[in-house]
């Protein structure tokens, strides 16, 4: 009887216990439910692009900056102390004004000699005048001494312009950019003092791509847009067009020229520029370059059709003013995912702004 009440009571015992392990699995198997399938989850907003050749395209836009109509680096003339520099960054100065001085000892006692030389060679010159016409010197004394004059008056000139070059001046009216050195400092012959700017005209610089290059041509009219002014569409024209290409981007520098300056611009101002005339027809296929990802297997897009994420592969032909330019995999019509891509799957449901 004791053995029957032993076997009825451990059963009863381990009831709670095997309770609570069973509601621990549970939850243990549905926190690692495999979860939905893409096609069942909500439909995520992304932003997409029709594919389209390049001349069905916005106008290509570039970016570039505004620079001054001119700029020119003071430099030192010669080594020696700074000893003013009566500037500041930012100052507008007019032409000629000195905005720096360098004293070189060597180029001080340099004058000094030629002074001293000069000097000897005026006396003797006015000695040899008194006594030449008594005949008391010949004429070749008298020759000589007239040419040591004008040796000695030569170096005395160049001495002064050597000692009058140490003010660093202004070729012409504008601000001051940048200051490269403190005053009291020494400086070597060369050596940045201040960046003047001329900014009574601010211009409108841009790369163009080698692939493009040869559509813009001077005189061409573009639009201008100024983010930090919150400016649009400003009418502007090509007034120079590069013939060197940058090494690393492959690009061209071109001017614009603004048709009217604006109020509030300053030199370094990112902008952005696109031509306001058709260019000749392109029938590649541009896409965005945000809009190509690249895995194991290679590059592809994200593409829509019917509501639904495709990954659609697809091959490479280099870059133009537009973008990136497909060989394969795409057609003009196809729907490309261009903002949200981060958030898609094959098969997601999406919806398109």
């Amino acid at each position: 009887m004791r053995a029957m009440r032993r076997i009825w009571i451990l059963p009863c015992l381990l009831l709670p216990f095997l309770l609570c392990g069973c509601e621990q699995v549970t939850a243990l198997i549905e926190r690692f439910r495999e979860p939905e399938t893409a096609a069942e989850r909500p439909p995520v907003r992304v932003r997409t692009m029709e594919a389209g050749r390049a001349d069905n395209l916005p106008g290509q836009v570039y970016t570039g900056e505004t620079e001054p109509e001119r700029s020119v680096v003071l430099t030192a003339p010669y080594g020696g102390t700074l000893t003013s520099l009566p500037v500041s960054k930012g100052e507008f100065v007019s032409g000629g004004q000195a905005v720096a001085v360098v004293r070189s000892q060597s180029v001080e006692s340099a004058l000094e000699i030629a002074e001293a030389t000069l000097s000897q060679a005026q006396d003797a010159h006015a000695r040899i005048l008194k006594v030449y016409p008594s005949g008391a010197v010949p004429e070749v004394q008298k020759v000589d001494v007239e040419t040591q004059l004008a040796k000695a008056e030569a170096a005395a000139r160049a001495a002064r312009r050597a000692k009058s070059d140490g003010t660093v001046r202004t070729p012409y009216r504008g601000v001051i950019g940048e200051l490269y050195v403190d005053r009291g400092v020494e400086v070597l012959p060369g050596q940045r003092i201040a960046l003047l700017m001329d900014i009574s005209r601010l211009n409108v610089r841009i790369d163009v791509h080698e692939n493009d290059i040869s559509s813009v041509v001077v005189g061409t009219p573009a639009l201008v847009s100024i983010p930090a002014l919150g400016l649009e569409d400003l009418p502007a024209v090509v007034a120079e067009r590069g013939y060197v290409a940058s090494p690393l981007s492959r690009s061209y520098a071109c001017i614009l020229h603004l048709s009217e300056q604006v109020p509030g611009m300053m030199p370094g101002m990112a902008v952005k520029a696109s031509f306001a005339v058709p260019l000749p027809a392109d029938d590649r296929i541009i896409v965005p370059p945000a809009a190509v990802q690249m895995d194991a297997q290679g590059k592809y897009v994200w593409t829509v059709e019917d509501g639904r994420v495709l990954k659609t592969r697809v091959t490479l032909d280099g870059f133009s003013g537009h973008g990136v330019v497909i060989r394969t995999g795409l057609i003009p019509g196809d729907r490309v995912i261009v903002e949200g891509w981060q958030k898609v799957s094959t098969g997601m449901k999406v919806t398109e702004e």
